[in-house]
């Protein structure tokens, strides 16, 4: 998938004398949607620029091209150049990649190595089914299903206590 990040942090590089990789660590994300995709704050900039930081995202502003249109328009808020994404491209990524990825889309290594416990009930054969055993079961086989994919060795853990304390604590033997 494009990365948007790497391609902002390529447009600013062009225009000031940083490396890409300084830039990309430097842009975040804003904490409001309405700021924008991605922020770039020009206040480490202004030590080294020795100008203030609105002066120097207004220039970056005005030097930064446009043509390729992965950028839809650049605001500028106190000291941070903010980024809008055109949201046609990056749907248009997005759709790509999932085509190209088919069921591998989404999937990620993010908890390879790490250990996780999912706990969660199963029907309880002695009593009556309900809605709610159907509904917890449900979400814990999802949760189990969703760290599986996102790399975590899952271990999952279907509590038949209750089944279990049915027949032997009540002394219900089969």
């Amino acid at each position: 998938m494009l990365d948007f990040k790497q391609e902002i942090a390529k447009k600013i590089a062009k225009v000031i004398e940083v490396s890409e990789e300084e830039i990309k660590l430097g842009i975040e994300k804003p904490k409001e949607e309405k700021q924008g995709d991605y922020a770039f704050p020009c206040f480490r900039l202004a030590k080294v620029l020795k100008k203030s930081p609105q002066i120097i995202a207004e220039e970056i502003k005005q030097k930064i091209e446009l043509k390729d249109n992965l950028i839809e328009k650049i605001e500028i808020v106190g000291g941070y150049l903010n980024f809008f994404i055109n949201k046609e491209i990056l749907a248009k990524t997005v759709v790509e990649e999932m085509q190209e990825k088919n069921e591998e889309y989404g999937k990620s290594s993010l908890g390879k190595g790490k250990n996780i416990i999912v706990e969660y009930s199963s029907p309880n054969i002695a009593k009556p089914f309900h809605i709610g055993h159907l509904r917890t079961t449900l979400i814990g086989h999802a949760l189990y299903n969703t760290y599986k994919y996102l790399g975590y060795n899952v271990v999952r853990n279907k509590s038949l206590r209750r089944l279990w304390n049915t027949i032997w604590k009540n002394d219900r033997r089969i």
